[in-house]
This record gives structure tokens, C-alpha cells and sequence, in this order.
């Protein structure tokens, strides 16, 4: 097969040139199959793949780029090239057609061509001397259409090569009359004039669209004037000032303009405002007065159209360590990238990236097992995965050896000749001659130079760079450096004349309506596919960190083994049971459980702020973010939670029953849950990690003191109280309690109920009702240890005491008549009552034996009885006053108050992270 690039010049100028299958090589250098002498074609630029019936087009990493039909082809990707399409390689373009064998192959070359007729290529000429830009655009004429599909995918009519841009991503379309302009639930949403529309709206003369690199403006004539700024964004700054505190200036009037493509080191003493004014071009902390422009476009007003186009990667790395450098890309594809990129073109992403970034060879290396060079690359790649323009760097090459900075900074250098403006700050100035231009900035935020690294040493009649921050330092005036300047002719190359061509500028000062705000707007990204994207992440990393997963894994029935050497196994035994030990027990069970959960997660955000804060910025949801955390939360409590129950139903004699075991597992899982939402909550307040455990420490001694298992909750005053009610560990441990039913009986009992006082006055009718309470405490009452204090006499009937003897007899009376019969008679009856007498007598000391009997056995019984009564109800009473409001509490009650502090703070945390916005 073989092909032809034909030539759209004036007949008599064209070139013809003609290729067979295989590969042609395309560029400046002489060993080139096709030699294009253009200062802007690479030396190895681009190659044509020509199979059979296919052929394909690659750009080699070129400087400036490789165009099919106006669009910008990925580095290294294999652009299929179809029947009349275009391609533009520097200033050449050409027209590629297939061929028969029977049929001339020819191929020739021109500046300009005459696109299809709806299409006007329109080239605006300015002096590139002047600091502008030459900037392409191409006018679409929308009348007599319908609607114009705009996207990714090549069924659109504009379509946008970007890794921004969804397959879909918006339309413009007709409708009585008016032209309307639709976002099709895009990733990366649609603006006019700098804002988000939703749903559609109406385009008006004058209208700015942007999509992603893609800009056009809707004229009265119903065209669209269509440039395509990848690679071509100009930055203007115009008398930036930065006002803080109590009029204390950062940023002195700054002014200064960076062409596209430039890579520009920002350098000065300690105290320059180096980061404030980082932020400031970069819109993340804007200016209090004056602009930055983009393309002559206000960036703070137009911030989110400019979002996607903007890199920024911060002074500590924005990759989590523990995972490898392509499972890093990975994620930061899956969550910047459309969510209609399929996993075929993310994944080419990706090795383009490490291909650019010379990382190819360690994809899968661990980040922490990477050079410091190569762990800055990885975070370099994860914000090229979406292609922005601008890209910002915070001391990229601090901390980096000197051989490791160079090979950084020969790297920003050609990420910037690849068609990206690169703005850098560094202490490190060994290698600041490979950027184009230099801002060097004295105290206070004084712009002491901007030019030319070069022209730098001239102006400051120095001999090498780095002497400059010494004589810029020792000047007690630092604003003398400002004035100096402005008069030099420095000045009037570098900055008047760059900026002389800027319109008219709005130079009001910035406030916060007239700004957009960090945090993302964009509506139509999935929470639930960040969710899904954010929690395998977390498990990802859990994962890698195999020191911290196998501890994670092993705390668990580590403290689990400990309670057989702790409990004895008949705790909660009626007879030999414990109740004391039962109450620590379960109280220490609770408090296990939050403060593992507590200490698990206690740098799980502070660990990664960076990383969320880079993200917030760019497409991160608040709620995904925190929900992903929870989720994983949950899962290891899930896990935790088991093991505890596990061991303790191994150690003690638990009642074995589903509702006691449900309810125990339900418990603990809370108990830790609510402690990895304390251990977050105090992970978003702590600063840095180190100082996680301390604030984490400072937050458990009140679960310890106030949850009602140390100190009772009846010794503590109002303020006491208070912090009772608001520890996770008292809702656990009087759950556990009330399900172990170690006091349940005695919390139902009614005689319990009772005020002391009144408890000890009830009669014996009164105490029949009671189980716990009485005679019945033995028979009726479950309680640990209680029957230990049993004795038979609770259970014998009362002695009975003897039957007294009856009365004595009664002495016969003296007969009156003193007849011998009479007499007789009486003696007869004197002795009979001497032996009634002596009878009785003798009944009388068998009575008073068994009495003696009777009461010995009386008082033995009554001791033993009354004593056994008397210590069960005692030690009843001793748990009961101070642990009684736990003996039968509402468990589900108690459970949705735990979570409800769990919701609490929650939306505590969601707070504390909303308020990093806008700090």
C-alpha cells in the first residue's frame, strides 16, 4: 500500500513525495526519511506507520507538536490517519490520501490551506518580540446547522483530543431561532464567559466557551471563532498586590508577563513572597488588587474554566508512598480523567506519562523505594496525566542532590519545549540558566528582576547567580531593588514591552464575589464513582503497607489472648461469679474497642493532606472523600469487632444465646466504629502527624475517667456528667452490661426501684413482689456471686417453738368440818395434788429444756438466714449504687445515641475539612 501527503500550496510550489509500507521517519535531522528544515519541527519529530490498508501517525515527544485536522495528537499515541485529513508539522501542513499501486504517490508540503467550507482557518499576527503570541483560530459557521456535537469522541463535529474533555462532553444547538449551547453531564463541565451552565444555555453575541483547552466565541453572525489553547497559555500579571492582616503587603505591585511555552524559575531571599505569589498566578490564593491574566482572560474570574488547564504540584509529594508509581497514576487518572475514559485509553495515558517522565522502568516500584528524583517525576506525572498548560512547582528540586536537580530541571525544561509554561520555585541555582526567565523577588515582596537568567548576572554585576540573593539580602531598603529596576532597561524589555500590547484592564480590587471560589464546582462528577474510586485506593494502600496491615490485623487477637490470663472463666456464674470483675470486664471491652479504633485512624487524613488538598482543587467531593474513609473504617471494625467477641466468648463463660452474642458483636462493632470517627475527626484537627497521637491521647482519658466504669457515675458532679454523656464508652459499656444481663434482674426489680430508705421498710407482703429482694433473691435472682452467699436456712421452715406446759394444778382447799372423813378426804386430795405437783414440775423443766433448744436452733437459723439475705441483697446493693444505671437499659436506645455522636461528629469532620477550603 502506498500513501501520499498531498500539498494544499499554489500548484507550481507543491513538493511530491511517495511512501511504501513500513516506517518514515519525519524531522529536522538529516538522517530523517522526510527532512523538514523548520526551526519549530523537532529533530526526531514524528513518524507515519503504513501497514496494509491502515497508516498511522506518531509524535515523537515533539517540541511544539503534531496536528491532525487542527487537533494536537498525544505524545507517543498511534493516530490512525484517514482519507484528506490534515496534518500540520511547525509551519508545514500537508493533505494525506492512500494510493494505489497503479497511481502516483506523491506528497507535498505548504504554510496554508483551504479547509472544508464551514471552516476559515484565521491566523492573528502579532510580534512574538512584543511578548504575544501567535495565536491560530479557526471560524465555524453554524448557519444552516442544527446542532454541533463537541467532545472527545471523532463522531463530534469539533472534536477535542484531550484527556480533559469527555467523549460527550457538550452541544450546540438550534432552537427557535436561537442558538443554545448544552453540557452533556460532562466530567469537567462546560463554561460560558467563566462560569459552569447546567442543563443548557442561550448563547449571546460575544460569548466565551470553554472546554477544557477548546476556546470560542459565538459572533453576531453565527460563528464561532475556535481556538485550541493547549500549549499556548500566556500568563500576564498586572500590578498584583497581596494585603493581609493589618495592611501588611506581600506582594508589592508586581508586574510581568510569561510567554507560552516558557519555563520561569521564581528565586529570592527568605521573606520574598516566593508562594504568595505562586498562588496568585496560579489562582489558588488570589491577589487583593490587580490581575492575572490567561490569554487576556481574567483568571480569578474565570477559575474554573481554567481548572483542568492548571498543574500544580506542592513542595512535599502528592502521591501516597505506599503504593507503586503506576498504581499512583492510575488512581489520579481514574479520578481527574472523564468518567467515560475507557480503560484502554487511561492505561495508554499512563505510559505515556512515564514515558515522558523517563519512568517506565519503575513502574512498579513502590513510591517510597524510589530516588528523591524519581518520587518528585511521579508527582510531576500525576498532574500530566490530564495535559494542563500551566504548570506550577513548589521547590521541586529541593532536597535533591546536584546531579539529581539538574537532571529535574533538564526535565521541566523539556516539558515546557513539549508545549507547557512552566513556573518553578528553587533555592537551587546551579541549573537556572536552562530556564527562559528568572524572578527574582527581594523582601516584602519587591520585584527585584525579570528577565533572562543571563542578563540577571550582568544587571546585578555579579559573577555567578547564586551571589545574588547576598547582595539583594544585605540592602536594609529592599524596595531600592523595586525602583531600580523599573528604571532599567531590563524593565522596559522584559516587562513594558511584553505587556504593551494588553488591552485595557479592569484593575479593581480582587474581593471574594468577584473571584471564583478553590473548591470544585463541577456538578456532573460521580460522588459514587469518587467513592468507589477513593475507598479501592485506601484499600490499595492498606494493602501495600503490609508492616502496618499485619498489625492492623494482629492488635486484634493480640488483646484478645489477654483475656484469658485476665478473666476467669466463671465471671458472670451465679455462684462463683464476679460482679466487679464482670463490671471491668465489660468496661474494658468497650474501652478496647474505641480506643483501637481510635489509634487505627488517627493520621488517616492528616497523613495525606496535601495530596486532598491538590485534589479539593481540582475535582475531589468532600463527602466521597470522607465516606471512603468510613468505609474502610467500617470494614476493619467489621473484622475487629469479631475477633474481640471471639475470644471473649473463648475466655468467658458468655451466655451463648444469638440475642446475647448479636447484641455483644452489634456493641463492640459501634464501640469501634465510633472510635475510627473519633480517630479521624482528631486526624482532620491535628496539624501534622505528629501530634495525632498526642491530640488522640488527650481525647481518650475523658472515654477512660467519664465513661462510668472507673468512677461511678453517682461520684461525678454536673460537669461530670456532662462529659459522661458525651464519652462513646459509657453507651458501649452499659449496653454490654444490660446484654450480658449481668444486672437485668435486679434493674427490673421494683423493690431496686426504690429509694434506699423505702427499700428497707417494706413489709413482708410488699417484698413477695420482688425477686431480687427477700427471701426470693435466692430462687429468682440472676446475679453474679450471688448464690455463693445462699444458706438452707433461707429455705427451712421457721423452728417451731415448744408448747408451753398448761397451768399448774390447784392446791386442794382445807375442809371446813374437822369430821375424820372430811380429813381423810383432804389428805387423800393433798397427796394427789403433791404428785400433780411433782408432774408438773416435771413438765415444767422438759418445756424449759426445749426451750433452750428451741432458741439455739432459732438464733442459728435466724442468723443464718437473715445473714444470708443480708449479704446477697449487700452485695447486690454495693453494684447496684453504683453501677445500677446500667443493669437494664433501652439497648437500642442506647446504640442510636452512640451513633448519633458518631453522626455528630461526622458532620464535625466534614466541617473542620469544608473549612480547609478557604483557609
Amino acid at each position: 500500500m502506498s500513501v501520499s501527503l498531498r500539498s494544499n500550496q499554489e500548484e507550481e510550489n507543491q513538493e511530491l513525495f511517495t511512501f511504501e509500507e513500513g516506517i518514515i521517519n519525519i524531522g529536522r535531522n538529516q538522517d530523517n526519511d522526510l527532512i523538514l528544515n523548520d526551526l519549530q519541527v523537532s529533530g526526531n519529530h514524528a513518524q507515519l506507520v503504513i501497514e496494509e490498508n491502515r497508516c498511522f501517525i506518531i509524535d515523537l515527544n515533539s517540541s511544539n507538536g503534531t496536528y491532525v485536522n487542527g487537533e494536537p495528537i498525544a505524545s507517543r499515541e498511534h493516530w490512525e490517519l484517514h482519507e484528506d485529513d490534515t496534518i500540520q508539522i511547525g509551519e508545514k501542513c500537508f493533505q494525506f490520501r492512500f494510493l494505489n499501486s497503479s497511481q502516483e504517490t506523491i506528497l507535498m508540503g505548504q504554510t496554508t490551506f483551504s479547509p472544508p467550507e464551514t471552516r476559515q482557518t484565521i491566523i492573528t499576527p502579532q510580534d512574538r518580540s512584543q511578548g504575544e503570541m501567535i495565536v491560530s483560530a479557526e471560524s465555524v459557521n453554524l448557519q444552516g446547522r442544527s446542532e454541533l456535537k463537541i467532545g472527545r469522541d471523532p463522531q463530534n463535529d469539533q472534536v477535542i483530543a484531550h484527556p480533559s474533555v469527555s467523549r460527550f462532553h457538550g452541544r450546540i444547538q438550534k432552537e427557535d431561532e436561537s442558538f443554545y449551547i448544552y453540557d452533556l453531564n460532562s466530567t469537567n463541565g462546560t463554561y460560558v464567559n467563566g462560569r459552569a451552565i447546567h442543563k443548557k444555555r442561550v448563547l449571546k453575541p460575544g460569548d466565551l466557551i470553554s472546554i477544557g483547552p477548546w476556546r470560542s466565541e459565538f459572533n453576531i453572525d453565527e460563528t464561532l471563532i475556535v481556538r485550541n489553547e493547549e500549549g499556548k497559555l500566556r500568563i500576564d500579571a498586572v500590578n498584583l498586590n497581596k494585603v493581609v492582616g493589618k495592611g501588611v503587603n506581600l506582594l508589592n505591585d508586581i508586574s510581568f508577563s510569561i510567554e507560552p511555552n516558557e519555563f520561569v524559575v521564581i528565586a529570592g531571599v527568605s521573606g520574598g513572597g516566593k508562594s504568595t505569589l505562586m498562588d496568585a498566578l496560579n489562582g489558588s490564593r488570589p491577589a487583593t488588587s490587580g490581575v492575572v491574566l490567561v490569554n487576556g482572560n481574567d483568571l480569578y474570574r474565570n477559575y474554573n474554566a481554567y481548572r483542568s488547564q492548571i498543574g500544580y504540584v506542592p513542595q512535599k509529594d502528592i502521591v501516597h508512598v505506599d503504593l507503586t508509581a503506576v498504581e499512583a497514576l492510575d488512581f489520579a487518572a481514574q479520578l481527574r480523567m472523564p468518567a467515560d475514559t475507557t480503560g484502554k485509553e487511561r492505561q495508554d495515558r499512563l505510559q505515556q506519562v512515564l514515558g515522558e517522565l523517563g519512568l517506565s522502568h519503575r513502574a512498579n516500584v513502590p513510591f517510597k523505594e524510589l530516588s528523591g528524583g524519581q518520587q518528585k517525576r511521579v508527582s510531576i506525572g500525576v498532574e500530566l496525566i490530564t495535559r494542563p498548560s500551566l504548570f506550577f512547582l513548589d521547590e521541586a528540586t529541593s532536597g535533591l542532590d546536584p546531579g539529581t536537580e539538574g537532571e529535574m530541571m533538564k526535565l521541566l525544561k523539556d516539558l515546557a519545549n513539549e508545549g507547557r509554561t512552566i513556573i518553578l520555585i528553587t533555592h537551587a541555582t546551579e541549573n537556572v540558566t536552562l530556564c527562559n526567565q528568572v524572578v527574582f523577588l527581594a523582601k516584602g515582596g519587591n520585584l527585584a528582576y525579570y528577565g533572562s537568567p543571563n542578563d540577571a548576572i550582568e544587571y546585578f554585576e555579579v559573577d555567578r547567580f547564586n551571589e545574588i540573593y547576598r547582595k539583594v539580602e544585605n540592602t536594609e531598603d529592599p524596595k531600592v531593588w523595586k525602583t531600580e529596576y523599573e528604571d532599567s532597561d531590563w524593565y522596559q524589555t522584559y516587562v513594558v514591552e511584553r505587556q504593551s500590547s494588553l488591552p485595557t484592564i479592569n484593575r479593581e480590587p480582587v474581593t471574594e464575589t468577584s473571584r471564583q471560589p478553590k473548591s470544585p464546582r463541577t456538578q456532573h462528577i460521580s460522588s459514587w464513582r469518587q467513592f468507589l474510586i477513593l475507598t479501592e485506593r485506601n484499600l490499595a494502600i492498606i494493602k501495600r503497607d503490609r508492616a502496618s496491615l499485619i498489625l492492623m490485623l494482629a492488635i486484634a487477637p493480640v488483646l484478645g489472648v489477654l483475656d484469658f490470663f485476665t478473666w476467669q472463666a466463671k465471671i458472670f456464674d451465679t455462684s462463683n461469679g464476679d460482679p466487679g470483675q464482670g463490671i471491668t470486664m465489660l468496661f474494658t471491652a468497650a474501652l478496647i474497642a474505641v480506643m483501637v479504633g481510635s489509634l487505627s485512624t488517627m493520621r488517616e487524613i492528616v497523613k495525606e493532606q496535601e495530596i486532598y488538598r491538590r485534589e479539593r482543587m481540582i475535582v475531589l467531593k468532600l463527602l466521597p472523600y470522607l465516606f471512603s474513609k468510613v468505609a474502610v473504617s467500617l470494614i476493619l471494625a467489621l473484622y475487629q469487632a469479631l475477633v474481640f467477641l471471639l475470644f471473649k466468648v473463648l475466655a468467658v463463660d458468655l451466655p451463648l444465646s444469638f440475642s446475647v452474642l448479636s447484641g455483644f458483636y452489634l456493641t463492640l462493632l459501634l464501640a469501634t466504629l465510633s472510635g475510627m470517627m473519633l480517630g479521624l475527626l482528631v486526624s482532620a484537627i491535628a496539624p501534622n502527624p505528629n501530634i495525632a497521637p498526642l491530640l488522640t491521647i488527650i481525647v481518650l482519658v475523658p472515654q477512660i475517667t467519664f465513661g462510668g466504669g472507673v468512677l461511678p457515675v453517682n461520684t461525678l458532679g454536673t460537669p461530670g456528667l456532662i462529659l459522661n454523656h458525651l464519652s462513646l464508652t459509657k453507651w458501649s459499656f452499659e449496653s454490654l452490661v444490660t446484654i450480658t444481663g449481668l444486672g437485668t434482674d435486679v434493674g427490673n426489680d421494683p423493690c431496686w426501684e426504690l429509694p434506699k430508705t423505702e427499700r428497707n421498710n417494706l413489709s413482708e407482703t410488699q417484698i413477695q413482689n420482688c425477686d431480687c429482694f427477700g427471701k426470693s433473691i435466692f430462687r429468682a435472682c440472676e446475679f453474679p456471686g450471688i448464690a455463693g452467699k445462699y444458706d438452707p436456712a433461707v429455705d427451712e421452715p421457721e423452728p417451731q417453738k415448744p408448747t408451753e406446759p398448761d397451768a399448774p394444778p390447784t392446791a386442794p382447799k382445807k375442809p371446813e368440818s374437822p369430821s375424820f372423813q372430811a380429813q381423810q378426804q383432804y389428805e387423800e386430795d393433798l397427796d394427789d395434788y403433791q404428785a400433780a405437783i411433782e408432774d408438773y414440775q416435771t413438765q415444767v423443766n422438759q418445756y424449759q429444756e426445749r426451750i433452750d433448744t428451741w432458741q439455739d436452733q432459732y438464733s442459728r437459723w435466724k442468723e443464718n438466714y437473715e445473714s444470708a439475705i443480708g449479704e446477697a441483697e449487700g452485695l447486690i446493693d454495693r453494684f447496684y449504687t453504683d453501677y445500677g444505671n446500667a443493669f437494664a437499659v433501652n439497648v437500642v436506645r442506647h446504640w442510636s445515641i452512640l451513633t448519633g455522636l458518631m453522626v455528630i461528629m461526622f458532620g464535625a469532620l466534614y466541617g473542620i475539612q469544608k473549612r480547609k477550603d478557604i483557609i
